[in-house]
């Protein structure tokens, strides 16, 4: 059955021609920056080779793409999953999927999977861009693959979280725009640590804090486990809302 699910939501974004206007937006958007920081970098390379330990194209070029797909995420991933529940809602069909002999942890996993596939899209188009770095310059494996796996944890949590506020949203714009808030707000968290030397919550809380120091090639198992326990807790958010409008039913 949920493989039902998300092939009805993944074929609904495919057919629908906006989702591809969308995609091609963003991946103007990201080649644009990618040549950008790339002309940066080989004007600099002259001046790099001087240095005793000069960052690599990994530094200059990987992480801050990384980091401004991510930023850019934050604007997109809500519009992307604002219809996935709330339009189901507004339609008057998710009365039907409440009261038809589905598991509400598959329809909500089947519907977070349709969006993680149309972001598997622009993932996919932002790793080829990396990958090809290593073609005519010695890139960092090691970075490069941290930098592309916290991408991934990114979107998941992400989507994760665009699905939890369709879940309680009546309409499909308060969903982008709850989406939207909760994302700059775990995004804008980093920033308390600016004004204090010792961590505090907010730091923990902070998607910028656990996405950089995957870009930087610290894979570090606190970091993964942020980004799992968002996911698990914004899914398991949307199953626990549509169980209490099941039984209201």
């Amino acid at each position: 059955m949920l493989r039902v699910v998300f092939g009805r939501e993944l074929r609904a974004f495919l057919r629908n021609p906006s989702v591809w206007g969308l995609l091609a937006a963003i991946q103007f958007l990201v080649a644009f920056q990618w040549l950008a920081l790339l002309e940066q970098y080989q004007a600099a390379a002259p001046k790099l080779k001087h240095l005793a330990q000069a960052p690599g194209i990994s530094e200059l070029v990987t992480q801050p793409l990384v980091m401004m797909v991510a930023l850019l995420m934050i604007f997109v991933v809500p519009v992307l999953a604002m219809q996935s529940i709330a339009g189901e809602r507004r339609n008057g069909t998710l009365v039907l999927w409440q009261s038809a002999p589905v598991r509400l942890s598959t329809f909500v996993l089947g519907k977070w999977l349709g969006v993680l596939g149309v972001l598997a899209v622009l993932w996919s188009a932002v790793a080829l861009m990396c990958l090809s770095l290593t073609l005519g310059s010695n890139a960092d494996w090691g970075n490069l693959g941290s930098a592309l796996l916290g991408l991934a944890l990114f979107l998941m949590a992400s989507s994760a979280v665009g699905i939890g506020c369709s879940a309680i949203a009546t309409q499909p714009l308060t969903a982008a725009l709850g989406g939207f808030l909760v994302l700059t707000f775990l995004w804008a968290c980093d920033w308390s640590g600016q004004w204090v030397a010792e961590p505090t919550v907010f730091t923990w809380l902070s998607l910028m804090n656990h996405l950089r120091a995957l870009t930087h090639g610290l894979v570090d198992t606190a970091d993964v486990a942020y980004f799992l326990w968002l996911t698990a807790s914004a899914l398991g958010f949307a199953i626990w809302w549509l169980d209490g409008e099941r039984r209201g039913l």
